[in-house]
């Protein structure tokens, strides 16, 4: 069916560079593939995000039948989103004069963490339509995953009162569903499990010695790939240490985050120096989506040591390379990762990861094997079958809010 849909995402726009900034990553890929898929079902989608530069288009139309809303609410900069909270109410108050103004009726309201969530609260009770959100990252498992850094309060009051309010919540795996069950109250009829997606016609396996050479690596080395935000909670700098005491004398190579000025970046550069392995460790910054096959045909395994990850994009993009990843046992990451399979789950410590590191580059034969089973294993996550399930869910909710009307 047609259906005109408010996507909210007010502290990342779909139109940013994953990897460039620390709010920049798999839920941006995220929004921009699920609307391209919904589009070509006749979904229109407006995507409302805040605006943070005064030359931003105030519409930019991502796809057909999606548009990207800039929205003023706070000032026209990139600002911290702890920093957010104050202005959902301005965000909410301009994405309803728009709405206004461009005579629009939307169907449902599909929100994007938790600050999303909570200006999209306002607008589903003013327009009388369904709610749907999806955290990405809850605030409470983060800090389960990592007790030593404890999140701001206000996140994990406002993250309760949404999923007691929102008419339905998307989690990427059943192991996310069951611990918002578990630690956040969340209902099991209130919670559809689909998982996030993967480009199977941009990501496909290279030729692993070309692939190098385009991007300036040793062809005769091996290399190991970090992807993604430079994020301590993304653990970039486990990978060092594990490269650090490995036997095998990989090529480190780092993706994400920016070359000049980037204060993560240059903490892992420093670190590097003190392990004493920076002449073997290649910061390559944030790169486009289109050059990130290139990346992860070129490694030999692609590491995720993170915390935790609700679904591990990353991880999903390299076994769709060919490339198998070893990765931390924990979150939507043993989903992804079939252990012995397609890779290896390990406990978030640098020794952990070395072992099986050295391990696999000693190994040609199991590496082989585990990159022939790669790609297969993660069909089941093409794009196309992500927005059917999305739609699913829109087509219900939408379906029972026009009967309720009827009666």
């Amino acid at each position: 069916m047609s259906y005109a849909i408010a996507m909210l995402s007010i502290h990342t726009s779909p139109l940013d560079n994953p990897g460039r900034t620390k709010d920049a990553g798999g839920m941006n890929v995220y929004m921009r593939e699920l609307t391209r898929e919904l589009a070509a079902q006749n979904v229109h989608i407006d995507i409302f995000t805040r605006r943070t530069q005064e030359t931003t288009p105030t519409i930019v139309h991502l796809h057909p039948n999606v548009r990207v809303i800039h929205i003023k609410a706070g000032p026209v900069a990139a600002i911290h989103k702890n920093e957010l909270y104050q202005y959902t109410p301005t965000f909410a108050r301009h994405i309803e004069e728009f709405r206004r103004r461009e005579d629009i009726r939307y169907d449902a309201i599909h929100s994007h963490y938790w600050l999303s969530g909570v200006a999209a609260m306002r607008l589903a009770c003013f327009w009388s339509v369904p709610h749907i959100i999806m955290f990405h990252t809850l605030g409470r498992l983060k800090q389960l995953a990592n007790p030593s850094e404890s999140e701001p309060p206000l996140r994990l009051e406002m993250e309760q009162r949404l999923i007691h309010h929102a008419d339905r919540i998307i989690a990427a795996t059943a192991d996310e569903r069951t611990h918002m069950m578990r630690y956040c109250g969340a209902t099991s009829q209130q919670i559809d499990v689909i998982p996030c997606g993967v480009d199977l016609r941009l990501f496909e396996p290279y030729n692993k010695q070309l692939a190098r050479r385009s991007i300036g690596l040793q062809s005769d080395r091996p290399v190991l790939l970090f992807a993604g935000r430079l994020d301590p909670f993304k653990g970039p700098d486990q990978l060092l240490r594990a490269a650090a005491l490995m036997q095998e004398d990989a090529q480190i190579v780092i993706v994400g985050g920016t070359l000049t000025d980037d204060q993560d970046l240059q903490k892992l550069q420093s670190l590097a120096r003190e392990l004493q392995i920076e002449s073997r460790v290649h910061f390559m910054g944030a790169r486009a989506r289109e050059e990130m096959p290139l990346f992860y045909s070129a490694a030999d395994v692609t590491v995720v040591p993170s915390y935790h990850e609700t679904f591990g994009l990353s991880a999903v993009e390299s076994l769709a390379c060919g490339t198998p990843v070893v990765a931390t046992r924990a979150g939507g990451l043993m989903t992804v990762v079939r252990h012995g399979e397609t890779g290896f789950l390990v406990p978030r410590c640098p020794g952990f990861f070395a072992e099986r590191l050295d391990m696999l580059l000693r190994d040609d034969q199991l590496r082989a094997r585990l990159s022939a089973a790669a790609r297969p294993s993660i069909q089941q996550f093409d794009w196309r079958y992500v927005a059917q399930q999305v739609e699913a869910v829109y087509d219900e909710l939408i379906s029972l809010g026009q009967c309720l009307v009827a009666l």
